[in-house]
């Protein structure tokens, strides 16, 4: 399996996590779970054959994603076929995407949507083009170039909603939206309107997520799991609030996810 990153240079830098490219070999599993992460990643299929999306890990009804799709803000995970990969993508900082879509972010929220609806042929003419280049760095710099003259709003970032993002990412406990609205200077009807256009999500909704992740991350870091004090020190009211989160974000309860996970965090491969 090949995997890389490129990071961008700004001002792209201010809205780009990273462009990443990945190919090699279905694994031995067949779907693979992915779970909330508070990011949106937009993703152009170097592959002929179309991707299948189920509602769950049972399921057999699915949704067939082909050529490019755009994976946007959500809190459920979502199960995707195992397959043979060769996808190139655009992992955006949250609210990262906004100033390259014309319409609220809010509309991509909780939903997996044919790029080809968004950018209509455009999305052939980028994919025809990253066939002819070579070279993975090529590729990935010609997606960087691209990206950057699909900007349809200004590239500079909304200072209100970047406070709101790092209080709630970085808050050790639990934040009030009344609070972080007071704090800005606006009303806390304001905030969630904003909020949710540029980011996808309503605040508490995002927190949520970043609480999740930062239990996700912490677990990593340690070989001997102690819930109770992960549960305090990610921020939750206590043990049986951060079971009930943990569940709703992942399908498991903590201790099976442990024995579940996969290589890369937020990734459950299924049998």
């Amino acid at each position: 399996m090949l995997h890389k990153i490129h990071f961008p240079q700004p001002p792209l830098s201010q809205f780009v996590e990273n462009f990443w490219y990945v190919s090699g070999v279905a694994p031995e599993y067949t779907r693979e779970k992915i779970l909330p992460d508070g990011a949106i990643e937009l993703i152009i299929d170097l592959d002929d054959k179309p991707k299948k999306l189920f509602a769950d890990e049972t399921s057999e009804e699915f949704q067939s994603c082909h050529k490019g799709w755009i994976s946007g803000e959500r809190t459920k995970y979502w199960v995707i076929g195992s397959h043979n990969a060769s996808m190139i993508g655009i992992r955006f900082r949250p609210g990262g995407a906004y100033p390259f879509f014309r319409f609220p972010i809010s509309e991509l929220s909780e939903f997996v949507t044919d790029l080809d609806l968004v950018w209509g042929s455009l999305l052939n003419e980028i994919r025809d083009q990253l066939f002819e280049i070579p070279t993975v760095d090529g590729k990935l710099r010609r997606l960087e170039v691209f990206l950057l003259n699909q900007t349809q709003r200004a590239l500079e970032p909304n200072r209100l909603i970047s406070f709101a993002v790092y209080q709630l990412q970085h808050s050790p406990q639990f934040l009030a939206i009344r609070d972080l609205a007071s704090t800005i200077g606006v009303t806390q009807k304001h905030l969630i309107s904003q909020f949710e256009r540029v980011v996808g999500l309503r605040p508490k909704s995002f927190a949520r997520v970043c609480k999740f992740q930062k239990v996700l991350h912490l677990v990593e870091q340690q070989q001997e799991i102690e819930w109770a004090k992960v549960a305090v020190d990610c921020g939750y009211y206590d043990q049986a609030h951060f079971i009930k989160e943990f569940q709703t974000f992942s399908g498991l309860n903590p201790s099976t996810y442990l024995s579940s996970r996969g290589e890369y965090i937020g990734y459950l491969p299924l049998a």
